[in-house]
């Protein structure tokens, strides 16, 4: 890990009020106080859209307390409920969910999600692109140094493209939508790769590119979903074997003052070690959690994998325990009086007119002053058809335990249920290894064995029996971007393989992409 202590003048300097860091810091001295003051304002104008008034907002901001005036009126929902309201913005009515019409949409890269359009206004395009600069600025201020500021920034968003009959009005990943609002002077003074290149729909031709494009500069950090990190450095050390002099063998003999790599999108921590292997240990990891629905949180210590809510983007944060998310009206939280190890599914509020709506993410807090939390898993993504109760980052974290203990670095997995037909059920981990283990026997066997010790439900099922140990089904390399390729309209630097599921629609795809691959890779007898 980097330790340069950067100046104090600049951390002075970053934390002004009219910074992005500073707005940040000022709302943490009272998150609770900057979250309600956050509901007023987009009440304030979200009453004046048709789902303002169908939910009674002008009366309820007559209430003293507007969280609850606020909860009365708005029930939780799902991205059904809104489907009907964004249908209606995207066709150009005015004033639906939020003030004006919306001209941007954001293709869900969520793994819940085959591309569900969400809303994305000028506000939350202003706040998101604002609050993304936080963690940057956050990272040169308080112990990564401002060294990384010194070269260029490589960053590789998802596609944009003209929507079908608007073209005025543009729908992609949000990351895409972010990058073409970056403000001028700060994309030519720090992007390694111009806009034109960034938002190309074709994965494969963006990274050729790119690599082209940077290989000779003085890349200085990374932004990028870290499941594409792996294939954009082999294309890179296999562009600079060819193409730079002394023929480099590591991605840090052609970025030499490489710094700091920033994460979102994906879980990092199943992602680290196999960066380790690429990058070495000089290189910091920092990790943003954000989503089309908004930016939420970031790791603001670096030697901490805990991320800092951010109370100040936009979005009236709600929690609710997850045992309670069977009821009817369960208890809906906020900031105030959430509680740290307890695990909540995530609501949001937000500048582009989502009331009350499902992100689908688990969270955990680590603290409340200031909020730190977790994200632990999805609400959709949990295994528990026979009780065991498996959450998709424990998998992970079993993934990561077999992988250190036998040497292996997964690429890509996903878990189902296996086939039926088996005495007693288990789980199937299908995988892609960029190093595959010496004996997958031991593998599977550290999987199970770290499940066991984490997991009371998978435990007290496993001992009797009567489920068993999870079997694994190796996939060969380039399987999971095959699969991809075939589900997916467009494969960008933000798709992601769905890594959990209890139906078999997603392993069959893998295992049908992977038969493929075999054949197209057989050899052929000599005539």
């Amino acid at each position: 890990m980097n330790s340069r202590a950067p100046p104090a003048f600049l951390d002075r300097l970053a934390g002004l009020p009219w910074t992005p860091l500073g707005r940040l810091r000022r709302a943490l001295r009272d998150p609770d106080r900057a979250q309600r003051r956050l509901l007023q304002a987009l009440m304030e104008r979200g009453a004046r859209t048709v789902w303002g008034r169908a939910h009674g907002f002008a009366d309820a901001l007559q209430y003293r307390d507007l969280v609850s005036a606020f909860q009365e009126r708005v029930p939780l929902g799902v991205y059904e409920d809104f489907r009907p309201y964004i249908v209606r913005a995207r066709a150009g009515e005015p004033d639906v969910l939020w003030p004006g019409r919306t001209l941007r949409f954001g293709i869900s890269a969520g793994t819940i999600s085959a591309g569900e359009l969400i809303p994305v206004s000028a506000a939350m395009l202003r706040a998101m692109t604002r609050c993304s600069l936080a963690p940057g600025l956050q990272y040169a201020t308080r112990g990564g140094g401002p060294d990384f500021l010194g070269g260029k920034i490589l960053s590789i968003p998802g596609g944009i493209s003209p929507d079908r009959g608007r073209a005025e009005v543009i729908s992609g990943e949000v990351s895409g939508l972010m990058m073409s609002a970056v403000p001028s002077l700060l994309a030519r003074h720090f992007q390694a790769v111009p806009l034109d290149v960034l938002v190309l729909e074709d994965w494969e031709t963006k990274l050729h590119q790119v690599v082209a494009r940077t290989a000779r500069q003085d890349i200085r950090a990374i932004i990028m979903v870290p499941s594409w990190a792996p294939l954009l450095f082999d294309h890179l050390l296999a562009y600079a074997a060819d193409a730079l002099p002394g023929h480099p063998a590591r991605v840090r003999d052609v970025w030499p003052r490489l710094r700091v790599f920033f994460s979102g999108g994906v879980a990092l921590r199943s992602y680290r070690p196999i960066l380790r292997a690429y990058l070495g240990h000089d290189v910091d990891f920092i990790e943003s959690y954000s989503a089309s629905e908004g930016f939420f949180a970031f790791q603001d210590r670096v030697e901490s994998p805990d991320l800092l809510l951010h109370v100040d983007s936009g979005v009236f944060y709600e929690f609710v325990r997850m045992e309670d998310r069977v009821h009817d009206a369960p208890r809906r939280y906020t900031v105030a009086d959430v509680e740290p190890g307890v695990e909540y599914a995530l609501y949001v509020s937000t500048c582009s007119g989502l009331w009350g709506y499902a992100v689908q993410d688990v969270v955990r807090f680590t603290s409340t002053a200031p909020p730190r939390l977790e994200v632990v898993g999805r609400t959709a993504t949990m295994l528990d058809e026979y009780g065991e109760a498996l959450y998709a980052d424990e998998v992970e974290r079993a993934l990561a335990a077999a992988a250190s203990q036998t040497g292996a670095e997964c690429l890509h997995h996903h878990i189902t249920y296996g086939p039926l037909g088996g005495t007693v059920p288990q789980h199937e981990v299908l995988i892609e290894f960029r190093v595959a283990p010496p004996d997958l026997g031991t593998f599977v066997a550290a999987i199970d064995r770290h499940l066991r010790d984490h997991n009371r439900h998978y435990r007290i099922r496993r001992d009797p029996g009567v489920m068993a140990a999870p079997t694994v089904t190796v996939l060969p390399p380039g399987a999971c971007l095959a699969y991809l390729h075939e589900v997916r309209a467009r494969v960008s630097a933000q798709t992601k393989l769905l890594s959990m599921s209890p139906a078999r629609d997603v392993a069959h795809g893998l295992a049908a992409a992977a038969d493929r691959l075999r054949r197209q890779h057989a050899v052929r007898p000599v005539a």
